[in-house]
């Protein structure tokens, strides 16, 4: 660009935004700016399309040359606008000249360093991912699951991107992250709410221990829309899992769901730990089923005792028809496990006939609430019992200082367990009595 770009407009003449709006390119040229007011310009561009750029600019001594200094881009910036940016411009220069503040170039120069340094919302979430992978404190130092990473992604992708992904983490205020979470909210989704709360609160304080927030919390004062409060435990009493089993038993149900299901109640185990299994996980010798890291919610292996009745379930199971090669326990169709909602389905359509024979409606993970109630009326100690599910230690001195793995009792554990639905599936509900407190 040069100077015989530059046209001088009489004085006389009263610009205003539709006549800078109007402007047009010299025919012949790329480039041309326009006097408007005193010492203010409009530099016009040519671009790609024929499109034209509106720039307004300035001139101004920097460092002993003349340089034309932009004041922002038309429309964005309109004319009264570029007049009174101009004006504080032209004193910021007076200022400078005396020694009395810093050139406003070099504030500009430094303040776009500054935006270059500070990551966005985007940059940051992706850096949280990475770290996620290498290694979590919460877990050990060991990575999280790509399953916890996929819904990570899925909360930011749908909620968080879309608003926030190019805003500046140093900037972010409470009112975008709250905009983010009342997405699902207005859809009557709590529940979504929640998740995109929790991956904000995550990636909020990582992006505190890295120092991008300077200042206070910016999710300070946003409450959680939907805190976890625990629904009362839907178990089945003695008596409504004896109609469980007459109900399953009467059905004609698929042999590989009606097996799944007592197999659960037999082992406590996490419904998909069931549906997974394969024959290669099984110690018949030892009585051992361990479950791999891949597939326990703690991401560590777990063993678990086979009571002599889970153990004849699993002699039928092996026993059932199956495509050649399938090596689930118990196999869905061609190759693969179980379909994932079988169970779910079963008992849902099991719901009637188990309440019209005095039980109650169970879902999947009922099965395992039911397991862990029946351990306590079976004088279980809470610890073992907790154990048994393969639940993190709660109590700080006994995790520090107790090396014990109480196998053993855990064994004792499962084998009551198997001997009391035996007992149960033979001649009905054992009656626990509990203990009365008496007069002194």
């Amino acid at each position: 660009m040069n100077d015989n770009a530059t046209s001088r407009q009489p004085r006389a003449k009263k610009w205003t935004d539709e006549k800078v709006k109007a402007l047009k390119l010299p025919e012949g040229k790329r480039e041309h700016r326009v006097l408007v007011d005193s010492g203010l310009y409009v530099f016009l561009r040519a671009k790609a399309g024929g499109d034209v750029s509106k720039q307004w600019q300035y001139r101004a001594q920097v460092n002993g040359a003349r340089r034309w200094l932009s004041l922002g881009a038309y429309p964005a910036v309109g004319l009264a606008k570029a007049k009174s940016d101009l004006l504080i411009h032209q004193a910021a220069h007076e200022t400078a000249k005396k020694g009395e503040g810093d050139h406003p170039v070099i504030v500009a120069q430094v303040a776009r360093r500054k935006a270059k340094s500070e990551p966005t919302v985007e940059e940051v979430f992706k850096e949280w991912l990475e770290d996620k992978r290498l290694g979590s404190a919460r877990k050990g130092g060991r990575p999280v699951r790509e399953r916890t990473i996929t819904v990570l992604k899925q909360n930011y992708d749908i909620y968080i991107g879309p608003k926030a992904a190019q805003h500046k983490f140093a900037k972010l205020d409470r009112t975008v992250i709250q905009e983010t979470i009342d997405i699902p909210r207005r859809k009557g989704s709590p529940g979504a709410a929640a998740q995109v709360y929790r991956t904000w609160r995550g990636l909020v304080n990582f992006a505190m221990k890295r120092e991008y927030v300077a200042g206070a919390d910016p999710m300070r004062g946003i409450e959680n829309p939907k805190p976890y409060r625990p629904a009362p435990v839907n178990a089945a009493t003695d008596a409504e899992l004896l109609a469980l089993f007459k109900a399953i038993d009467a059905s004609r149900l698929n042999e590989a769901t009606k097996l799944a299901i007592e197999f659960q109640l037999l082992t406590g185990a996490r419904p998909t730990e069931v549906r997974l299994a394969t024959f290669s996980e099984f110690n018949m010798r030892r009585g051992i089923w361990a479950i791999p890291p891949e597939r326990v919610k703690s991401d560590r292996p777990f063993n678990i005792h086979l009571s002599a009745e889970a153990q004849a379930i699993f002699r039928r199971a092996k026993a059932l028809p199956r495509v050649e090669g399938n090596q689930s326990v118990f196999p869905g169709i061609g190759k693969g496990p179980m379909e994932k909602m079988a169970v779910a389905r079963a008992l849902s359509r099991l719901a009637q006939r188990i309440e019209d024979q005095g039980g109650k409606r169970l879902r999947p993970h009922d099965l395992r609430r039911t397991f862990r109630t029946m351990l306590s009326r079976l004088g279980v100690q809470p610890h073992i019992a907790e154990l048994c599910m393969n639940h993190q230690e709660t109590e700080t001195m006994r995790r520090v200082y107790d090396g014990h793995d109480y196998f053993g009792e855990m064994t004792q554990a499962w084998d009551k367990a198997g001997a009391h639905l035996a007992a149960i599936r033979a001649g009905g509900a054992l009656v626990i009595p509990i203990a009365k407190k008496t007069a002194a």
